[in-house]
């Protein structure tokens, strides 16, 4: 267990080790509207998410592993004492190649749940190799051909003739069943190519071997049930085609969704259909025999509050509440949040079974299972901290992207807590009631635009008219705090690509703010704010900073640029669709990203550090929220919610802040270099208590280069003004 950790420290040099190292934090309470405390309020959020009932640590208790689709990430959960905990060093156990769906099935009656997910090809197995008291393993299942020794990386079914490959279309969800009551797993898809009707492939690995082991696959129908799906709702029976409405085919083009249960205890299996375009799940019941099956009907489901969403519903059958009986929940099974209207902070809704597993009776409870014990602000939240209440201690907003039909707003969550001890509690879901502009797709942060040491508010957004996103920014007319009263929203001119992010930062360390864009095609922008008068003027400086061009790997990187393991200089930490964070140390004076570091997270389970799918999409900032030596990252997804990633090397913040100023004498119209252990601004007086600047904003352990005005030489006072106390400090002009 300990061996990777201890290759780690034996070849690694140790001012490497420790200088980007984390662990993922859960411990800041957080309370919602209504003053509960979150049970898990840093899980990440969910959107489209997969349910799965597996044991993950061996204690004899199945755990809870979700896997979502918008992220294609895996979301693993303890039970403890009949509640969920959040257990992200589970995750990284998976398959890295995981796509589209999963679905946990113990195909070798081993007691053992294995895995069924996505190809290109058709369906990929693993099986759960686990060896008892050791951590989580599979082995990738090979399919015999039935040519000599030719095996098949996916899933094989004999066909007419030969075995060939179960295809699925990639947005299919298939159902996976032992359907005839023999012991081993069978198959319900929807058939690849023709019309809408279901396809079922018998496993006859019982009726060949005697055991259930060998995944044998027969089509037995290609038109399970006689019937066909014409379009949403609308299907024909009884071997009929679709009526001539519909140009007697079916009208679907995108995935299809199935759950084969036994709706009304009768002994045989129903089906639960849905599909990309439509809003309902459907039942269509079974009036004969799972192998002779008769169904004549279909209607909404469940009875009562049914299923709806504004695309693409799907089901899933457990025991999610720990009474022993399987419950139904339902999810929009989407991979993106194009033309999916409702709030995916309420997408999860849960039905629970109030009768049997055999005979179940389900009555809807929430939109928001598991969602309702985390922070989700639905999707692609997007997190900046800033002491709004000047009462010393960092506040969290969270800005929503949702759709073209909800306008963008910004949640804010106040620190009750402390500088060193956070707590925060929700106040209001539309902040400064930005929503009132009819922007959506907003991306927000802090940062001085107009250098006056003043932060202001900026953000990237859509508009609702237009359509075209560009960078917005509104002033701070307040004097330690932040005051947006009947301050203008106003535009920096730039557009960029719906998806795109931007950094406003100081790259050039001018005392003034430039850009870097992370476009669509995967490059890194360096736009330079080419003015001389503090003015917003961007000329595009670099194509490609840091070497990071256009690549199909790799789109819209998202950036913050702080100072991470303390040594004063600027560090750049980097995120995009993969999830995983990168972070290149001193990055004005890097050459190039290949040195990013990636494996910096610590699992408990492995001992060792590693690159962690933060949850696709991902946006971090850097804050000290613990006072300390070397900040936190909070990392935003495209799942809604945010990640606490604590620097584990960090030490406590001395009581006084550090400040150095150097050199001391400095020769007129020459530089300072500054570095003060806390945010706070700068500015220089003569001895008289003349102002000599105006005040200038310096980040938290940063050496910042300040050039120096013209000044006639002398003494001078320089006033820093930190957490609302002033610090001062001689310099000699000579």
């Amino acid at each position: 267990m300990l061996r990777p950790l201890l290759f780690l420290f034996l070849f690694v040099p140790l001012d490497l080790l420790a200088q980007f190292s984390y662990v993922i934090d859960q411990n800041i309470p957080v309370k919602n509207q209504i003053g509960e405390e979150l049970l898990m309020p840093w899980a990440g959020g969910l959107n489209a998410a997969h349910y799965n009932l597996m044991d993950l640590n061996g204690d004899g208790q199945d755990d809870l592993v979700i896997f979502d689709r918008t992220a294609d990430k895996v979301i693993t959960f303890l039970v403890e004492e009949n509640q969920y905990h959040y257990a992200p060093e589970y995750q990284n156990y998976f398959p890295s190649d995981l796509t589209n769906w999963l679905l946990l099935r113990d195909f070798n009656c081993d007691g053992k749940k294995d895995i069924f997910t996505g190809n290109s090809l058709g369906i990929k197995v693993y099986t759960n190799v686990t060896d008892p008291g050791e951590n989580l393993s599979w082995e990738h299942f090979l399919f015999r051909t039935g040519f000599d020794d030719g095996v098949s990386p996916v899933l094989l079914t004999k066909g007419f003739t030969a075995k060939v490959n179960l295809q699925l279309q990639f947005d299919d969800l298939p159902s996976i069943v032992d359907a005839d009551g023999d012991g081993d797993l069978d198959i319900f898809n929807v058939r690849f190519v023709g019309n809408g009707t279901i396809e079922y492939h018998k496993n006859l690995s019982m009726e060949r071997y005697g055991s259930c082991d060998s995944l044998d696959f027969e089509r037995i129908t290609q038109k399970w049930g006689g019937f066909t799906e014409c379009e949403c709702g609308d299907f024909a029976f009884n071997g009929e085609d679709c009526p001539p409405i519909t140009g007697g085919r079916t009208k679907h083009v995108g995935g299809k969704s199935l759950l084969t249960i036994d709706v009304d205890g009768d002994a045989d299996l129903d089906l639960l259909f849905s599909e990309a375009s439509c809003s309902n799940l459907y039942l269509l019941k079974n009036e004969g025999t799972t192998s002779s099956p008769i169904v004549n009907t279909v209607s909404g489901f469940p009875t009562g509050t049914r299923v709806n969403f504004s695309i693409f519903p799907a089901a899933f059958y457990e025991d999610l509440d720990f009474d022993g009986k399987k419950d139904l929940v339902a999810i929009p099974n989407i991979f993106a949040k194009t033309f999916y209207d409702n709030s995916l902070s309420q997408s999860n809704w849960f039905y629970k079974n109030t009768g049997s597993t055999s005979s179940p009776n389900f009555n809807f409870v929430k939109m928001n299972f598991l969602q309702e014990h985390m922070i989700d602000v639905g999707f692609n939240a997007v997190p900046a901290f800033n002491d709004y209440d000047a009462d010393g201690d960092l506040d969290l907003f969270v800005s929503q992207n949702q759709s073209e039909n909800v306008m963008a707003a910004i949640t804010l969550y106040e620190n009750t807590g402390t500088s060193t001890q956070p707590e925060f509690t929700f106040v209001t879901d539309d902040m400064w009631q930005l929503s009132q502009n009819y922007l959506y797709n907003m991306k927000m942060q802090f940062a001085d635009v107009n250098s006056d040491a003043k932060i202001d508010l900026a953000f990237t957004a859509t508009s609702f008219y237009s359509g075209t996103t560009r960078i917005y920014y509104v002033l701070n007319n307040g004097n330690g705090t932040l005051d947006f009263v009947n301050q203008p929203l106003q535009d920096m001119g730039i557009t960029i690509g719906f998806s795109e992010n931007v950094l406003i930062t100081d790259i050039n360390r001018d005392g003034f703010v430039d850009l870097l864009i992370g476009r669509q095609a995967g490059s890194l922008q360096y736009w330079r704010n080419s003015s001389q008068d503090g003015a917003l003027t961007f000329t595009l400086d670099d194509d490609s900073y840091l070497g990071l061009g256009q690549t199909v790997l790799r789109q819209t990187i998202a950036c913050f640029a702080s100072d991470l393991d303390g040594n004063g200089k600027t560090d750049l930490v980097l995120g995009d669709q993969s999830g995983i964070l990168k972070v290149v140390s001193d990055f004005r004076e890097a050459i190039d990203a290949t040195g990013a570091s990636e494996e910096i997270i610590f699992n408990p389970l492995s001992s060792s550090y590693e690159s962690v799918n933060l949850g696709g999409h991902i946006w971090p900032v850097a804050s000290n929220l613990f006072g300390t030596t070397k900040p936190a990252l909070i990392v935003g997804s495209v799942l809604g919610g945010l990640f606490i990633l604590r620097h584990d090397e960090g030490e406590s913040l001395p009581e006084t802040p550090s400040i150095e100023v150097y050199p001391n004498p400095v020769a007129k119209n020459a530089t300072l270099t500054i570095k003060i252990g806390r945010p706070g601004t700068l500015q220089i007086f003569s001895t008289l208590g003349q102002e000599v600047t105006v005040p200038y904003y310096l980040p938290a352990s940063e050496e910042i280069v300040y050039q120096l005005p013209h000044m006639a030489a002398g003494v001078y006072i320089c006033k820093f003004l930190i957490n609302n106390r002033s610090y001062t400090r001689r310099i000699v002009i000579y």
